[in-house]
């Protein structure tokens, strides 16, 4: 029962904050930087919180979200292990894509951090930024699907947990 209930937390944890990560990522794209220019009005508000907030939220959702993903990863290691080894690539297309998406995204998320830290090219630093982006958006859509498609599991896990306690 223990495990059943760790899974739950992990798997409410990986929506709470990839929803949390995806909303913030997307407010900050369109409020902030879609038709700015590179002028970013850090002092507009949306929904009661500026530009800084904003990207508090979204750094905060991002590293506890890649937390839960990297145990998440690790305790589907053996899945990936067997789709790989057996080559069942087409019947678990979209968990694969949607793998792939999140390690993309986080790589071309986090350099621009790294840029950042070591007073890197500006340039570059925006261009991985485009493009986590663009690539977000798709990930963003795929985590909506990976959602559906395991609501069954949420609503039967739940219930299970309720009525043991």
């Amino acid at each position: 029962m223990r495990n059943k209930i760790n899974r739950f937390i992990i798997n409410l944890g990986l929506i709470v904050f990839g929803i949390t990560t995806a909303f913030s990522g997307m407010l900050i794209q369109v409020k902030y930087h879609m038709g700015n220019h590179g002028n970013i009005s850090i002092n507009d508000f949306a929904f009661g919180i500026n530009y800084n907030g904003w990207s508090v939220i979204h750094k905060i959702s991002i590293v506890i979200l890649s937390l839960l993903m990297f145990y998440h990863i690790c305790k589907h290691w053996k899945w990936y292990k067997a789709v790989i080894s057996k080559r069942l690539f087409s019947k678990n297309r979209q968990v694969l894509i949607f793998s792939v998406l999140f390690i993309l995204v986080a790589i071309t998320g986090l350099t621009p951090w790294f840029i950042d830290l070591l007073n890197g090219d500006e340039i570059q630093r925006k261009v991985f930024i485009e493009i986590h982006d663009k690539l977000a958006i798709f990930l963003s859509i795929f985590l909506v699907l990976h959602i559906i498609k395991r609501l069954k599991w949420y609503q039967t896990t739940f219930e299970n947990i309720k009525s043991k306690k």
